[in-house]
């Protein structure tokens, strides 16, 4: 078996971690096109004149998936669980790279029981599969939350959605049942724990702020991929259902993050996926944390 990545950190009195629940490395990583297409708003003359500027020379982009763990005191909360284990959506070999959230927990010294909550900051697979993968929930003890019109969504039966894609959110949706939470923003659904508005990748897009002894850890989810988009905050993805209010709400959280000095949490930037966000002319720059 592979060892978990995993890094523990503070924000004020509450301890946290990050578990990797995988980090695809070549031939694996996506290229670029496949994130930032002419249909999403990016010309692929202008990509190749943004990697230029760049000076990396890369065609591809990391994608982790880091999972933060937080001690509450409440209890151990979890945001967002990874693709989990056995999945096969991407191609049989990419099976194997995945689903280590639950071996890194238990590096760490938790055991699935541990959790009692789960916060999803959205209910696409790579965030929610990992909670539900066996078909049960992977944290029995464990309640959740995701934001009341990300529930409404994914369960809307008219909503043009792929059956495929709204498999793993019905799933969660339906074995968490009266245990899943449905909340607003600007709520604080634990200890320490506050929904933000992030909407427009889905609905009901939600960042997750932690806060202690002034102190304060954003997790943005899918707000951004990659660095590119922070010097490009216009830049959207396939994946952002409403693509005019992604870019409204990721201009926002990075104008805050930038103006704050936040720590920031980015779900699929390399692992730990820690930094912060500087202004660099009239956009933003990522700095991972050392």
């Amino acid at each position: 078996m592979v060892s978990a990545m995993w890094n523990r950190f503070t924000v004020g009195d509450l301890n946290c971690l990050v578990i990797s629940d995988g980090q695809p490395e070549p031939p694996w990583e996506p290229p670029l096109e496949l994130f930032y297409t002419p249909g999403s708003g990016v010309p692929e003359q202008e990509l190749r004149a943004a990697v230029e500027r760049e000076g990396s020379g890369r065609s591809t982009l990391t994608a982790a998936y880091n999972c933060v763990c937080v001690e509450t005191p409440g209890g151990l909360a979890v945001i967002d669980t990874g693709l989990g284990e056995q999945f096969f959506g991407y191609g049989p070999g990419f099976a194997p790279l995945v689903g280590r959230f639950t071996d890194g927990l238990g590096e760490a010294g938790y055991t699935t029981s541990d959790v009692s909550a789960v916060v999803f900051t959205h209910l696409h697979e790579d965030h929610s599969r990992g909670a539900v993968w066996a078909g049960e929930p992977a944290f029995p003890e464990a309640t959740a939350f995701a934001h009341a019109a990300e529930v409404a969504f994914w369960t809307d039966e008219a909503a043009s959605i792929p059956d495929l894609a709204r498999g793993s959110a019905l799933d969660t949706i339906r074995l968490f049942g009266e245990r899943l939470h449905a909340v607003e923003y600007g709520v604080e659904i634990l200890p320490h724990v506050r929904t933000v508005d992030a909407a427009g990748h889905t609905p009901g897009h939600t960042a997750v702020l932690l806060e202690s002894r002034g102190e304060r850890l954003l997790c943005v989810g899918d707000s951004f991929y990659d660095p590119l988009q922070l010097r490009h905050p216009a830049w959207r993805t396939p994946w952002d259902l409403d693509a005019t209010r992604s870019v409204r709400s990721r201009r926002r959280i990075l104008e805050w993050a930038a103006d704050e000095s936040l720590l920031i949490h980015a779900y699929h930037l390399p692992f730990p996926g820690l930094g912060r966000v500087r202004r660099h002319r009239d956009a933003f720059e990522w700095e991972p944390l050392s």
